[in-house]
Formats: structure tokens, C-alpha cells, sequence
């Protein structure tokens, strides 16, 4: 008997961790999380990442604002560097 329950529970496990799960009920990602940048910036909120998509792309709208902005990244140092007087060292 033990071994007919204990087959049982093991199938019933391998059987619920081979079952891919959605979570939400969206389909597809947004562009932001499919991108390089959600992983470089683990951190950043969708907006920043979005702001930092936009910076790197001639031609997209960003926010000049460097909350807007993962820290570290590219458009994050430029906008401190102009919030700071624009002096270069």
C-alpha cells in the first residue's frame, strides 16, 4: 500500500512540474520586458526602461528627468552630468 501511494504522489508531482504555468492571462510580454534591457536593469520600474529604450534609439521621446532612468545606465549619467551644470571633467 505504501508503494502504490507513494508511486502515485511522485507521478502526481512530476506530472505538476512539467505543466507550464501562465501567470496573469496576458498574452505576449510588452516590449520593455522582452528586451536586454530588463535584464541589464533588473531593477528599473517599465518607465524607466522604457525611458532608457527611447534614449539609446534616435528619434524616440524620453523624459529628461533622471528618476526617469535606470541608475547606471547610459541616459541616466547624461542627465546627471546636465543636472549638475553640464561640466565635463
Amino acid at each position: 500500500m505504501k508503494t502504490i501511494t507513494i508511486s502515485l504522489l511522485s507521478a502526481g508531482l512530476a506530472v505538476a512540474l512539467a505543466t507550464p504555468s501562465v501567470a496573469g492571462g496576458r498574452k505576449g510580454t510588452p516590449y520593455y520586458y522582452s528586451s536586454n534591457y530588463a535584464q541589464r536593469f533588473p531593477l528599473a520600474t517599465p518607465r524607466q526602461l522604457r525611458n532608457a529604450w527611447a534614449y539609446d534609439h534616435a528619434g524616440q521621446y524620453y523624459e529628461m528627468d533622471s528618476n526617469a532612468f535606470p541608475v547606471g545606465s547610459k541616459g541616466w549619467w547624461e542627465l546627471k552630468r546636465l543636472e549638475e551644470g553640464g561640466r565635463r571633467r
